[in-house]
């Protein structure tokens, strides 16, 4: 109740945003205040002033220019919006907030979107000075088609990178980078701005992702150890501008997933009809009991009218939306991000699932100081998957006899003769000898008889995928934090040539996941059924606990055409996971499904604890633009492995 309240004020903007396939965004209003005179300076990066460069104050014909210092003055309402652009570099938004002098407006140079300036591990770098394999990805275009999985989005996006799923809502896809890089998971590495989340982010938004880079060779995603043996894909997530007036985005988008008809072309009660009395007269084998010839038309008939369509029956329309609501901001010396997402997605095939639902929430801040800038990310999200009751991996079932198969197959292979429900199937004793062991039998599903249907075993797709239940809920929350301190300008060395930042990143998640199985006694005939024996409750509680603290020391310096760039760092994480198991076997009609009332219990629990140390070293060294070095080596030890087998080295060299 309390997450629906969450989000209220959001699913209140989708009902106004209707079927809009398009961000509309809503600029918070402010009433016009008494024109105050604004003065201030227009710097670079390097902090050396701008001449000519346009301040104009937004929505107005009101502006101004720099003069060879980089100042202006102007006279303007004091909650105005000022727009300052300069040829080659980013256009700013900064709030005047009733201040007579600003702080200095550093514009960025637009040559870091000429060149691409990428995320590779710990840092950053031009993509014309990369020697590794690096794919720079369009987040804005991912956006444009629907998927529940952030990983789903790159499918065809990216060379060398395969995506395959089930196409179950809310499912994990299976990625391979560059092919199978290992003999146990070939799932890639993801880093969130800059913390390894490991081999799954199904539990985020897509509608937070900034930029996305994947690294695809062992020079690029070798300072990530062997976990990156698969690859590594880096995200990082929106932020908020300094100077910005708080700005509110909507985004959201309505949409349904339709099955064609006659997809597959199958056979109507007449055809089969046909197709089976040919057979059984081609054979010289008795024609089932619910089966006659018209001596007078020559033609095969069924006993009664039945003729399923199953595709229609098993089929539906899905339906799928998602919502976002995004409110970003700042001042001069901070910013702030806040984003609250809904996804649902309910899917195609009658009966419990599949069926996925996703509430999150993220707070992303920045602040700086003289020397410093701090960096906070809090992001929850809670997460409810409704599984196949057999899906195309035909999950074992202890006890289940008969051709019982995945939802899809079983489609297929159903007689259009046979009922896709019939309430007499609740009452079979009469027809099945085993039917008097159980209390519900067929569910009012509908069945075959052999004495009517012939000698076959097949199940009923609708029984299957309404009577199994599989569902998962989880709730997980991350929380990072990061301090970056310019050494050489906290002692009041500053130099545009040479840089040297420390960096500390802290990190701490906590994933709770609860699985709940439900597996019902039926008989359909003599020989599909499920004893009541084997009849069958799982709850288990999965806890997973991460925590990460890295180092990292980044000197940057350029010595006339030589540019050098070196990171060495040391990192520690540790993950702790709990597991707790309970089944129970052979309930009591009417069910209460609760373990305790299962006739036999069971139950096991497990867990462990798992760290990792490391030290990195990464050296970049660029001449005159034209020739590129690279080293990078990483050293890890784990506790997965004995004393003597503990540590291991990964370097990698490139040249460019």
């Amino acid at each position: 109740m309390k997450k629906h309240l969450i989000f209220s004020a959001m699913l209140g903007l989708c009902a106004l945003g209707g079927t809009a396939m398009y961000p509309v965004s809503v600029m918070a209003a402010v009433a016009q205040s008494p024109a105050i005179k604004v003065s201030g300076q227009v710097v670079d990066e390097q902090g050396e002033p701008l001449l000519g460069a346009t301040i104009r104050v937004k929505d107005t014909s009101i502006g101004t220019t720099t003069d060879l210092d980089g100042n202006f003055q102007l006279e303007v309402p004091g909650n105005a919006v000022l727009l300052i652009s300069y040829v080659g570099y980013k256009e700013r938004e900064v709030a005047v907030r009733n201040r007579a002098i600003l702080e200095p407006i550093q514009l960025q140079s637009d040559t870091e979107m000429l060149e691409q300036v990428v995320v590779i591990g710990y840092g950053t770098q031009k993509k014309s000075d990369l020697t590794g394999s690096v794919a720079v990805v369009d987040a804005e275009a991912l956006k444009q088609v629907s998927h529940s999985n952030i990983s789903s989005m790159l499918e065809g996006k990216v060379a060398g990178v395969q995506i395959t799923s089930d196409g179950q809502p809310g499912a994990d896809p299976t990625v391979r980078i560059r092919g199978v890089g290992s003999f146990g998971s070939t799932a890639p590495l993801y880093v969130i701005d800059g913390v390894p989340m490991g081999t799954s982010i199904r539990d985020f938004s897509s509608n937070d992702i900034e930029t996305i880079q994947v690294l695809k060779d062992a020079s690029a995603a070798a300072i990530y150890g062997s976990r990156a043996a698969n690859g590594v894909v880096i995200i990082t997530t929106k932020r908020g501008q300094k100077d910005q007036p708080l700005k509110v985005d909507y985004n959201g988008y309505f949409g349904v997933d339709y099955i064609p008809k006659g997809v597959y072309d199958v056979m109507d009660a007449d055809q089969y009809s046909q197709y089976l009395g040919q057979a059984c007269a081609n054979s010289n084998t008795p024609l089932p009991g619910g089966y006659s010839l018209d001596s007078a038309t020559g033609k095969y008939h069924f006993q009664d009218n039945t003729n399923t369509d199953w595709f229609d029956e098993v089929f539906k329309t899905g339906i799928r939306q998602n919502h976002n609501v995004n409110l970003s901001g700042g001042s001069a010396h901070s910013t702030y991000n806040v984003s609250l997402d809904y996804f649902n997605q309910k899917g195609t095939l009658e009966g419990a699932g599949p069926n996925y639902e996703r509430f999150t929430a993220r707070v992303n801040n920045s602040m700086d100081t003289k020397f410093i800038k701090f960096q906070t990310s809090v992001v929850y999200s809670h997460s409810d998957q409704d599984n196949m009751g057999l899906s195309n991996a035909s999950e074992y079932v202890q006890g289940l006899y008969g051709d019982v198969t995945n939802v899809l197959r079983g489609t297929l292979l159903m007689q259009p003769t046979i009922k896709a429900y019939d309430p007499s199937t609740w009452v079979l004793d009469d027809k099945v000898g085993a039917a008097s062991d159980y209390d519900y039998d067929a569910y009012g599903y509908g069945v075959y008889y052999d004495d009517i249907h012939g000698d076959i075993s097949a199940s009923n797709p609708l029984l299957i995928n309404n009577l199994l239940q599989r569902n998962t809920r989880v709730d997980r929350f991350v929380g990072t934090a990061s301090a970056d301190v310019d050494v050489l300008k906290m002692f009041g060395l500053e130099n545009k040539n040479h840089k040297l930042n420390y960096k500390i990143n802290l990190s701490y998640s906590m994933t709770h996941a609860k699985d709940f199985t439900w597996i019902p006694a039926w008989v359909q005939s003599n020989r599909v059924y499920l004893a009541k024996s084997n009849e069958r409750l799982d709850k288990n509680s999965r806890d997973y606990k991460d925590a990460l603290i890295e180092n990292l020391l980044t000197y940057d310096g350029t010595f006339g055409k030589h540019h050098i760039n070196v990171v060495a760092g040391q990192t520690y994480e540790e993950e702790n996971t709990d597991l707790l198991n309970g089944w129970a076997l052979n309930f009591t009609e009417p069910y209460f499904l609760q373990l305790q009332n299962g006739s036999d219990t069971y139950s096991s629990s497990f867990e462990y604890k798992h760290a990792i140390l490391s030290y990195i070293g990464r050296i970049n060294y660029n001449y005159d633009d034209r020739y590129l070095f690279s080293a990078t080596v990483r050293r890890d030890a784990s506790s997965r492995l004995s004393k003597n087998i503990r540590w291991g080295t990964f370097p990698s060299v490139s040249l460019g």
